[in-house]
């Protein structure tokens, strides 16, 4: 299997970045995922409670 080749403008040949799959995200950033999720729903609640009172 051939390796892909890149052409710079400068002239030099790079080899391809290899595919890596996606990295787990850190528990730090998947809590504030979830955290950033469930604040968003509580807003669209409050929103259509609001609408509701007026």
């Amino acid at each position: 299997m051939a390796a892909a080749v890149r052409v710079r403008s400068s002239g030099m040949n790079e080899p391809e970045p290899e595919k890596r799959p996606v990295p787990k995200p850190t528990r730090l950033e998947e809590a504030r995922r979830v955290i950033e999720e469930y604040a968003a729903n509580l807003r669209e609640i409050i929103k259509k409670l609001r609408e509701k009172m007026n």
